[in-house]
């Protein structure tokens, strides 16, 4: 667990009752608080995502408490994180009081899960004393929480003279300006919440999401860090961390971050698989990347409504059973990905490819047609053009990398394809053309290398010798 001696005031006295809990649960042994006390445990447990823990309190809890209002409040929050509305609100209409600020806060984020902002907002409107802190907290990570930072912010300016220094006040207005994407603005509160509380996780993490925002991948690194000093438990800062590796290419740092935020219920298992899977296939590992993929598709297809990424899952098996020689099931895989999502060009972006590898060149050009007709955007002409690359189909790869162009001529790396391509064409005109345009133009020493390469008849280890460089480019 987290280093307690690293904690203050009430997050060390939370860490601790969580642990006198745990003992006396182990040991079967009763445990009594008060009912405020194992309302709090269960919200901490919650913000942990250690969602049995937290429901196993609070109906602990409310053996002992059955009429609390706090405990029945938290235990209906518990159910609405969890996309039990029904559940929820059977249990907010039964609440003992019904006109506590608490009450109405929870009715209406219940509401507003429902699409009734108005009706939530004339109930917020019966809140007596709007200029209470804990109420004005309260409502804004409602609002914020539920999707509103604007609403969030309208309910903290009238009361910025009054609270401006208090943490509550300034923690709850940085996380507004981060929801509403001003990073700039909100970097400095966090700062300033570190330099009253160093050792508060969620703060390190609020400045690490800012930095992820900016792109400043290594700095949000380093407040994942940080915040992992006090609480190495910190499922969401592991995950931070993942997404930043991944951004700097570094896969495999990547993997390991996912794997602990996993072990933390900070992923879903079959966000591992589909992580694994994907990146399988990105390096050619066809029979890995099947086996991940599987177990992804396996997991998403016990739900009631289809994941929407079921659809690139059984597209990306198909390419792998492709590759494996299993020619039959790989179509039926990009058959049920194209049914799933018919106006999603993925499926048949693969499976033009599958059939021009068959050798297929007529039904694999009548596929790409199909994916231009759902999509006929630069993004689809540039995936045509890397999976022509990929499976040696250089000329076709040149037709869509130039469509690419005219539709965007900024499309994000798009000179630097052209330029490794037209290389590789022997064309040396339309080489120099693109080469001036990148922002890294190949030097000498590159160009040999690829010269040598070019020399070679294996299509594959050309295709992902071009795609090193381009990245490289970049």
């Amino acid at each position: 667990m987290s280093n307690k001696n690293l904690l203050s005031g009430r997050d060390k006295e939370l860490q601790e009752l969580a642990e006198q809990y745990e003992a006396a649960m182990a040991e079967n042994k009763p445990f009594y608080q008060d009912a405020d006390e194992l309302a709090d445990l269960a919200d901490w447990y919650g913000t942990k995502k250690r969602y049995d823990k937290a429901f196993e309190i609070a109906e602990y809890g409310l053996k002992l408490h059955p009429d609390s209002t706090e405990l029945m409040i938290e235990y209906a929050y518990l159910h609405l994180d969890n996309g039990k509305k029904a559940k929820a609100r059977e249990i907010i209409e039964n609440l003992p009081d019904t006109y506590s600020p608490e009450a109405k806060v929870v009715r209406a984020h219940l509401l507003l899960s429902e699409g009734k902002l108005d009706d939530a907002e004339q109930l917020l409107d019966t809140i007596e004393d709007k200029d209470d802190l804990a109420n004005v907290v309260d409502v804004s990570y409602m609002y914020l929480d539920m999707g509103y930072p604007d609403k969030a912010l309208a309910w903290l300016d009238p009361v910025k003279e009054e609270y401006s220094d208090e943490e509550a006040y300034i923690a709850v207005v940085a996380d507004c300006l981060y929801g509403k994407g001003m990073t700039e603005e909100a970097i400095p509160l966090y700062n300033r919440l570190i330099d009253m509380n160093p050792y508060s996780a969620p703060y390190w993490f609020g400045l690490a999401r800012c930095h992820f925002e900016e792109m400043n991948f290594n700095q949000a690194i380093d407040a994942c860090d940080y915040a992992l000093v006090s609480d190495d438990e910190f499922a969401d800062a592991y995950v931070m961390k993942g997404h930043c590796f991944y951004q700097l290419g570094n896969e495999d740092a990547a993997l390991e971050y996912y794997q602990k935020a996993e072990e933390l219920h900070g992923l879903a298992p079959e966000f591992i698989y589909t992580y694994i899977g994907l990146c399988k296939v990105s390096k050619g590992e066809w029979k890995e990347g099947y086996e991940n993929l599987e177990k992804a598709i396996l997991e998403n297809e016990t739900d009631e409504i289809a994941s929407p990424i079921l659809p690139s899952l059984y597209a990306n098996a198909g390419l792998c059973l492709s590759k494996m020689g299993k020619k039959r099931k790989a179509h039926q895989y990009c058959k049920k990905a194209h049914k799933l999502s018919p106006e999603d060009p993925e499926s048949l972006l693969i499976e033009g490819r599958i059939y021009i590898e068959e050798g297929d060149y007529d039904k694999g050009i009548k596929q790409w047609a199909k994916a231009l007709n759902c999509s006929p955007t630069a993004d689809t002409w540039n995936e045509i053009g890397m999976h022509s690359m990929e499976i040696g189909y250089l000329d076709y790869a040149k037709i869509a990398f130039e469509r690419v162009c005219e539709l965007e001529p900024d499309f994000d790396g798009i000179n630097e394809k052209l330029t490794v391509l037209y290389m590789t064409l022997h064309d040396k005109e339309n080489f120099i053309k693109y080469n001036q345009k990148c922002p890294r133009p190949f030097d000498l020493k590159e160009l040999e290398k690829m010269q040598m390469l070019m020399e070679s008849e294996d299509r594959e280890d050309l295709a992902a010798y071009m795609q090193n460089i381009i990245k490289a480019l970049q």
